[in-house]
């Protein structure tokens, strides 16, 4: 296990990106897709909540609802995680809207965890325009996950912003995000993804919004794609192709619809294994059930 600087881990992603390789964010929710994310050369690790939920089986929708502590959650599962990545700069997800949270607090005790930097996960926007101007209304809203930016940034730690508007990517900027992640949604496929999501070009022309209003603010932030369409490597090269941002974020398109499918094809290619009909009667020749 080892932790970066936030000055390291941003030169790392610019050594990508000159190269003319994108940079992966690549989400883990249990310790051996996270270490084989680092075998396969993912650039930064995010451990966070809806992670955990789809790596057991569960919607990553989860994770917004009120069934858990987020940040307690993070703590005890991250031992599980990190310290099984080597070389590779983690990620933390953070829950910033709990108003009883001591937030320099908890970024001590993730930095001791090994993480080198966090991202606002969950994110207030996911519930949609009524309800989460609400929650904003009760001081409890997208505010809060602005105000973890910033104060993480001031504490020289690198940061990942999820924005799902232009609006909102400017406020990240402005917040001092290193990346912003350009959220259209809950990715679709495999058994739990979401359905009826936006076409490939809309879900786009809404990543290059993002890129531009946070380019306006700082041109150095990065931005990578994620979500809705964006769901397989073809998917996430085009939009890499046709906007301004520079990666993509991998969550359920890198763990959970993978590990589906091959589990269950390596399953079926077991079922198919045959056994020799002579076989079929030891059982009851030696005392099994007849």
């Amino acid at each position: 296990m080892a932790r970066f600087s936030r000055a390291e881990v941003r030169g790392r992603l610019q050594a990508q990106v000159d190269a003319g390789r994108a940079v992966l964010l690549f989400g883990a929710g249990i310790g051996l897709t996270a270490r084989c994310a680092e075998l396969g050369g993912a650039d930064l690790i995010g451990v966070y909540s809806t992670a955990f939920h789809r790596m057991g089986g569960r919607p990553s929708l989860l994770g917004w609802l009120p069934y858990g502590d987020v940040n307690a959650e993070l703590l005890e599962r991250s031992r599980e995680i990190v310290p099984i990545v080597r070389g590779t700069p983690c990620i933390a997800g953070v829950g910033a809207h709990d108003p009883r949270l001591r937030l320099d607090r908890l970024l001590d005790e993730l930095v001791g965890l090994g993480f080198s930097g966090i991202t606002n996960e969950p994110f207030a926007a996911m519930y949609g325009p009524a309800f989460a101007g609400q929650l904003e209304a009760a001081g409890i809203g997208f505010s809060k996950e602005v105000e973890l930016i910033a104060r993480a940034s001031a504490a020289d730690l690198f940061t990942v912003a999820w924005a799902f508007t232009p609006e909102e990517a400017g406020r990240m900027a402005e917040a001092g995000a290193d990346v912003i992640g350009a959220m259209v949604g809950v990715t679709a496929g495999g058994l739990t993804g979401a359905h009826g999501v936006v076409g490939l070009e809309e879900a786009t022309a809404i990543v290059q919004g993002i890129c531009e209003a946070a380019h306006a603010v700082r041109r150095e932030v990065m931005v990578l794609t994620h979500g809705g369409p964006f769901a397989d490597p073809e998917t996430a090269a085009y939009s890499i192709a046709h906007s301004d941002a520079v990666g993509y974020a991998a969550g359920s398109s890198g763990e959970r619809v993978p590990t589906e499918e091959a589990i269950i094809a390596i399953t079926r290619a077991y079922k198919e294994i045959a056994v020799p009909r002579a076989r079929g009667t030891i059982a009851t020749e030696a005392g099994g059930p007849g």
